[in-house]
Order: structure tokens, then sequence, then C-alpha cells
């Protein structure tokens, strides 16, 4: 049978890079072929297949490949953030020649195929519970306070580490605006129809499938009418999901 390897970044304390994977979320690849999901910093087994991502991975995946990733007949990158910092860089450009197919989470990246991450395939965006608060913050533990986002007493908060992932969709889904400068926080808040204020701190941001609305660490609490909400995210990326896995299988099973 054929045997898939699926990598990402699985050890870390970031929730949006540990839940990336499609492993995870499209559990028919794992009854088609035979699977098993890696840390991407662990030895690839011999395989027929490696998947990577998602994440924004593609910047140093071309120095994780070993004698069996590049032994196998196909290495396609699914989910992962296509855009960088500079118009050409060495880096990604190497891990693009070493790749069979790739499935790209930035919407304007025309290059490639729309693959979102995979977490919106997850059941958690079916049904959301009503909003309990009027707004709530999700944040990136760490760039928050370097960028000087702060937030008030009276606003529930939570971070990227908390560790899970049901519980934390139904924190994101409790607001009816979500404040973040978290990607998959803007992200998950736009797949499940929220109004979402998003303060980024880098170009990645700027590439969902609907935008949502934008705003700067100092002045978020003034701008909090300029949030969005879609009510066709789901459905739109849960489609793009599909699409691409039916590019992933026919490769992969082509003889």
């Amino acid at each position: 049978m054929t045997r898939v390897i699926f990598k990402h970044i699985r050890a870390s304390a970031n929730l949006g890079d540990t839940w990336c994977s499609p492993y995870d979320h499209l559990p028919g690849l794992s009854e088609r072929w035979t699977t098993s999901v890696h840390d991407l910093k662990e030895p690839t087994p011999p395989c027929d297949a490696v998947i990577y991502g998602g994440g924004k991975i593609m910047g140093g995946l071309a120095e994780t490949f070993g004698p069996h990733d590049l032994a196998a007949r196909h290495r396609i990158a699914w989910g992962v953030s296509t855009v960088q910092k500079f118009p050409w860089s060495p880096r990604y450009a190497r891990a693009y020649r070493q790749l069979t197919l790739v499935g790209t989470r930035d919407w304007d990246d025309r290059r490639f195929a729309f693959a979102p991450c995979a977490t919106c395939m997850a059941s958690d965006f079916d049904a959301p519970t009503p909003p309990e608060h009027e707004v709530v913050a999700y944040l990136h533990h760490w760039r928050a306070p370097k960028m000087g986002l702060t937030i008030p007493d009276d606003i529930p908060v939570q971070d990227n580490r908390y560790g899970d992932f049901s519980q934390t969709i139904a924190f994101i889904a409790s607001g009816e605006t979500v404040v973040t400068n978290s990607y998959h926080g803007t992200y998950w808040a736009l797949l499940l129809g929220r109004k979402v204020l998003c303060i980024p701190f880098s170009n990645k941001f700027h590439s969902f499938r609907v935008a949502p609305g934008y705003a700067k660490p100092s002045n978020w609490r003034q701008k909090l009418a300029l949030a969005r909400a879609s009510d066709e995210m789901l459905a739109l990326c849960r489609a793009a999901t599909e699409d691409f896995a039916t590019q992933v299988t026919d490769l992969v099973d082509r003889v």
C-alpha cells in the first residue's frame, strides 16, 4: 500500500503550527494510504510521498530534506505560506525546485494552487455557539508585547500557546468581534463568521481568501468599526481544500 508521510512543525507551543496538518483534518487520506505524521525536524522514513505543511515553513524547508525525502516519488507542500519578505528568495527557490506540487495558503499568489490551512475542515466550525462578549482578543504570545499591543482588562484574552484546539475555537467564537495579531486567530475568526480586526506584523496577513479589517497596535480601539465578517469564508476554504485534496490524491495514486 502507498506510504505517505506528513510533516509539519508539530512540536510547537503555537497552536496554529501544531494543528495545521491535513493529516489531522482529512481522515480519508489515512484510509486511502498508509500514513504517519512527524515533526519537520524528525528524519523522514522511507515512503512514496511526503506532504509538508501547513504553516510558514518554506524558508527553511529545503534544509530539512533528507535521503528519504529526496527518494520519494513526490514532495508536496500543502497549506504553506509562499509569500516572503523580499520579492525573490534563494531559500524559497531551493525548496520549490524539489517539490512536485505546491498548495499555497496565500490567496493572491497565483503561481500555485490555492490550498488554505486544512483546519477549516474541523467540525468545530460547523455550528459555533452565539457570541457572549462584544469583543475578545486572541494574541500571538510574544509578538503582542513586542508590538506594544495591549488589551484592556475588561476584554477576554487568550494567546496562541493554549493547546486545546476545540476550546480555542470556542473562545474565538465567544466574541462578536475578534481582535487578533495571530495568523490563525484571524483565519479561524473569519471561518467562524465573526467580525475580525487584524493587527498584522508581516505581509502574511494580507493574503486571506476574504480580507479582515486592519488596524495598528496604537489605534485598534478607535478602529473597531473597521472589523469585517464573512459569511462565505468557510465554504470557500473548504471547497478549495477538497479541490486540492483531489489534486494530491490523483498525483500520489498515479502509477
